[in-house]
């Protein structure tokens, strides 16, 4: 009785406690302990409620981690696409949004499983692949080349190495799931070095007609 009652909420707000419950599972017990009985139990449901919705687990993984890169993805693709927008700029509002969408958040934990499951599970990790990083890096192309172009770039060749602008992010979620209890990292001075040592110091840009 309790289940009928429960099946009759909007299929949204359904998906949303699936997801919350695979979320709160997958944190505790890792991507390949965690079953989809598990997810069902946690959100107060039946196991079939959940296929329903979700065909396996590795569908509720990628649109949990979906549902966290899209946004940044969009946010980050619009400044890209506004010329007038410095490079060093884009770059730090990637590092900005990545704090406080990701970092500072559970969300973290998501990523640190990618890291460590992911080589077990290739379907999960061509999909992030595909959807997140390679659009990731589509629109981080665009940036540095653009910067280059610019003589905003302290090494051209910079411009053919984007992944090089998400090693920061990358490491961050490393040492804060990992090593965060033996050391502290600063990410937002991680953050602020990285720039520095990717772009010419705005004082020292050339200027729009050529001359420094």
């Amino acid at each position: 009785m309790t289940e009928r009652k429960r099946e009759k909420r909007d299929p949204q707000q359904r998906r949303a406690e699936i997801l919350a419950a695979a979320f709160a599972c997958f944190s505790e017990r890792g991507f390949a302990a965690t079953r989809m009985e598990d997810v069902a139990a946690r959100a107060g449901i039946a196991k079939g409620t959940v296929y329903l919705h979700f065909p396996d687990k590795e569908r509720l993984f990628t649109e949990l981690v979906s549902g966290i890169a899209t946004p940044i993805l969009g946010e980050i693709d619009g400044l890209v696409r506004n010329e007038a927008v410095p490079a060093r700029f884009a770059v730090s509002m990637f590092y900005t949004l990545f704090r406080r969408e990701v970092l500072e958040t559970e969300r973290r934990h998501l990523l640190r499983l990618i890291l460590a499951e992911g080589p077990m599970f290739p379907a999960v990790t061509e999909f992030y692949h595909r959807e997140i990083i390679s659009r990731g890096l589509g629109v981080l192309r665009i940036l540095m080349k653009r910067a280059a172009d610019r003589g905003e770039l302290r090494n051209p060749a910079l411009a053919e190495m984007p992944q090089i602008v998400i090693s920061p992010a990358l490491m961050s979620i490393i040492w804060t799931t990992l090593f965060e209890r033996y050391e502290h990292l600063d990410t937002q001075k991680l953050f602020d070095t990285f720039l520095d040592t990717l772009f010419v110091p705005a004082e020292n840009l050339p200027s729009e007609g050529g001359a420094k």
